[in-house]
């Protein structure tokens, strides 16, 4: 009995050790509205996962808990709205998020941001430092930007980093320290005269990878990106590899000698990478996948395979021909539409929220091609709640042809077809099959899409 008392306490205390809760509440502005907290150890594929939701009350104020194994970059939604914050294990946390109300006619890129004030966090003040430091950071660059960028002046890297001794004396933790380090190499990076030769000797060869560490994850995306196509490696033999194999392929990156010291920086640099090429034709989609799934089989790093995954799950959701989500949303009439009602029909979702003249421009266009296209495209505008009124005058005014929807509360109906930016545009199949996400816009290849994708002929008249 004791013996199976003491094992199953030494169970529990693994269990808390692996995973510890992190408590966060707080208030914002908007009542009765969902709040989603993701927690981010993926950030080569900007994955988060779901740690938990809830909804703030009539008097706006919510709680959100959770466990984490480590220092994470974190993000609540408020809505369709979001503050980023860092979250340590075992922590607590006390917050205000105050959402601006938004003009209309304000385009999406300049709408105000949402603002987050920490009024408490038992985080041993890591998430004060990481702030402070950035705050201290960005001052100096825009104080002395033509001394830093234009007159490449080094010196004033180390007068940042005085500043922030000055005013963080005392810092202990390890993710703030990194933070600061690669927020700092970026500079050196973009002031550097060798290529970037100097940073990887110092931030890269040699050094741990850091993958919840945004800073570092930021400056490697910078500095490993398309990376297959300069030097040491000839393209030539390059494609070679590639088109043989996997061991091929890998043997050849080895020819590089920072790859060969680095394994595995070498085999994230491999993965990041292959998954771009995993956006080309067909061939090339299917070469990389091919490598992708070697790399997961081989790998030694879990990391390494939950990116894979992560990106597999998040390209497969939305690739050529998988099922599309379906949805019923209100029209401006108030009747009720559902994209499985078109599933004869070609169909092209377009999501807007606000009106800018990039909006205006596509809007015509897509008047445009509604009127070439007749009952052959049927075109489904879903506009976010806040907008909708605007959106409804707009639709009269001009008026436009096809139906207009209300998002309402759906707004996870963006995060499933990986709707970033507005206005954003995806084609959907006969079947509802996923035909393009995203889509071309109307003023770009939209036209020539379509018409390759219901196998029509001739040329815009």
């Amino acid at each position: 009995m004791k013996r199976w008392i003491f094992t199953t306490f030494f169970v529990l205390l693994i269990f808390t050790a692996s995973a510890q809760n992190v408590t966060i509440t707080g208030r914002s502005n908007k009542t009765n509205t969902l709040m989603r907290l993701f927690a981010y150890e993926d950030l080569i594929n900007d994955y988060g996962t779901l740690i938990d939701q809830g909804q703030t009350d009539e008097k706006g104020n919510f709680i959100l808990e959770g466990s984490v194994k480590q220092v994470l970059p974190a993000r609540i939604y408020v809505g369709l709205e979001y503050v980023d914050l860092i979250i340590c294990p075992n922590a607590t946390y006390d917050i205000e998020i105050i959402v601006p109300e938004q003009k209309e006619n304000v385009s999406y890129f300049e709408k105000e941001l949402p603002t987050l004030r920490v009024k408490r966090a038992s985080d041993k003040g890591l998430y004060r430092q990481i702030v402070v430091s950035e705050e201290i950071i960005n001052g100096y660059l825009i104080e002395h930007f033509n001394q830093i960028y234009r007159g490449r002046q080094t010196r004033y890297l180390d007068s940042i980093e005085n500043a922030i001794r000055r005013e963080l004396p005392d810092i202990k933790s390890d993710y703030v320290k990194s933070h600061i380090r690669y927020k700092l190499a970026s500079i050196r990076l973009a002031i550097s005269a060798d290529g970037g030769k100097k940073v990887i000797s110092e931030y890269f060869d040699g050094q741990p990878v850091l993958y919840a560490q945004s800073a570092y994850i930021d400056l490697f995306k910078e500095m490993f990106d398309n990376c297959f196509s300069k030097p040491p490696y000839e393209l030539h033999a390059l494609n070679e590899a590639f088109a043989t194999g996997p061991v091929a392929f890998k043997n050849y990156l080895d020819t590089n000698p920072l790859m060969a010291r680095n394994p595995q920086l070498a085999e994230l640099v491999a993965i990041f990478n292959l998954q771009k090429l995993c956006q080309g034709s067909s061939q090339t989609r299917q070469l990389a996948s091919e490598h992708l799934n070697y790399i997961k089989r081989q790998t030694h790093y879990a990391e390494h395979k939950n990116i894979i995954d992560n990106f597999v799950k998040r390209f497969n959701r939305l690739a050529p021909d998988a099922e599309a989500t379906d949805f019923t949303l209100k029209d401006s009439n108030g009747n009720d539409i559902s994209l499985s009602g078109f599933s004869k029909d070609l169909v092209l979702l377009q999501f807007v929220d606000g009106q800018s003249p990039i909006s205006e421009r596509q809007f015509a266009e897509l008047r445009n091609l509604h009127l070439q296209w007749q009952d052959s495209v049927q075109i489904l505008t879903i506009a976010t709640r806040d907008q909708m009124a605007f959106y409804k005058r707009q639709f009269e005014e001009k008026r436009y042809g096809w139906p207009l929807l209300d998002l309402g509360n759906n707004i996870l109906l963006l995060e499933a077809y990986n709707v970033r930016t507005f206005p954003e545009y995806v084609l959907i199949k006969p079947g509802t099959k996923i035909g393009a996400a995203p889509a071309p816009a109307p003023d770009g290849n939209l036209e020539a899409t379509v018409r390759k994708m219901a196998q029509k002929k001739g040329s815009r008249k």
